[in-house]
């Protein structure tokens, strides 16, 4: 079935959505304000999905700009763009998490283009760069404009190697490294690059430091560690000055480090290379953990706050021991509203409100988005 459809709005994940004889349809690919011709592609009961055949409006905020690389919102201008991030967290924390705020906005406009320094590409032995958008079909991607001149440089080398299977690579954005990572290595991938590395590997992972923090080969780590900053700025203004943190998926330290010289600090997180780099810092006690462990933490320490950034499925199982923690502030920082209002819910159930909450830009030109809420008694 085809249909003329006027896109109204946004849904979380950066599909357009209209409607079809007033039910409600998703369309990937528009923006409010445009009106296309669409192919319905997918029916449920409560919505239907379509593909845009073709634009015959345009919204105002339509660039003439394709997506390139992986899925991205290069066709959508700003201020308009961040304006509909806002929109989309603000509505999910009300409507999930019966939390009504306006956060505030925090981005960076000098990196909306060129700030990625870290991405997973991906070979069929031919084709090398990004999957095309909901499938595993290999795009052949010379370069993306999200990505650094160096994140860039390393796919070129990259797609000379015709490698089959998934690379992750990270660069430095102010040194030379470049740290690889792939489920095999071989002699190609090791003489061109030096840092490459796969599970299978003894020894030591390959890292460096940016910023006091220890950037570890095969571990997460933010896409950008430039746009990061901004992160790092935000949660220690919500954390203050304080004597007890407890940082829970706390990774290579990267929320916390910078706390240490000031307040003791201790993390726990599932990555044991991970921990194990930031102990090496020397400015916390850093374990490796599950929320089990998480949770004894949380219950035996007396905190003054507790931080967390946990993957996106959020913090479910560890919500009912941090809403009955006896710390005054709680900083959570997620990559999905969604399930950050679910887990926000069960919070205030124990008492907790959000005193502040921030959107951060750190995914420019890309419908996710980085939430920061301060949680207070």
């Amino acid at each position: 079935m085809e249909a003329t459809i006027e896109i109204t709005s946004l849904a979380h994940g950066g599909d357009g959505i209209g409607r079809i004889e007033g039910q409600v349809c998703f369309v990937p690919g528009t923006l409010p304000g445009d009106t296309v011709r669409a192919r319905v592609v997918k029916q449920a009961k409560r919505a239907l999905w379509a593909r845009s055949l073709d634009v015959i409006t345009p919204s105002p905020d339509r660039l003439p700009l394709a997506p390139a690389g992986a899925a991205t919102w290069l066709y959508f201008a700003y201020p308009a763009q961040g304006t509909w991030k806002q929109r989309i967290v603000t509505e999910l924390l009300a409507r999930i998490g019966t939390v009504h705020v306006e956060p505030e906005w925090v981005e960076d406009p000098a990196l909306r283009l060129g700030y990625r320094t870290r991405a997973e590409f991906h070979g069929d032995g031919a084709r090398f760069g990004y999957f095309a958008p909901g499938t595993h079909a290999v795009l052949d991607t010379p370069a993306c404009p999200l990505s650094h001149e160096r994140l860039n440089a390393a796919l070129a080398r990259l797609r000379t190697l015709r490698l089959k299977g998934s690379v992750t690579a990270t660069v430095n954005p102010e040194g030379d490294d470049v740290l690889v990572w792939t489920g095999f290595t071989n002699r190609r991938l090791r003489e061109a690059f030096s840092q490459a590395q796969s599970p299978r590997d003894e020894g030591p992972r390959a890292s460096f430091l940016f910023d006091g923090v220890p950037i570890v080969n095969g571990t997460f780590s933010q896409s950008s560690l430039l746009l990061n900053r901004l992160l790092v700025r935000v949660v220690h203004e919500c954390a203050g000055t304080a004597d007890r943190l407890l940082d829970l998926y706390c990774g290579n330290g990267n929320l916390s480090l910078g706390l240490g010289e000031r307040m003791r600090v201790a993390g726990y997180d599932h990555n044991r290379a991970a921990v194990a780099a930031a102990a090496t810092i020397g400015r916390g006690e850093y374990r490796a953990g599950d929320e089990a462990a998480m949770a004894r933490a949380v219950a035996q320490g007396r905190w003054d706050v507790i931080v967390l950034d946990p993957p996106r499925t959020g913090a479910k199982a560890l919500a009912p021991a941090l809403g009955a923690s006896a710390a005054s502030r709680i900083v959570y920082v997620s990559c999905d509203p969604a399930t950050l209002a679910r887990d926000i819910k069960t919070l205030a159930g124990y008492g907790w409100r959000v005193a502040r909450a921030v959107v951060l830009d750190l995914f420019p030109n890309t419908p996710h988005v980085e939430t920061v809420c301060l949680m207070a008694r």
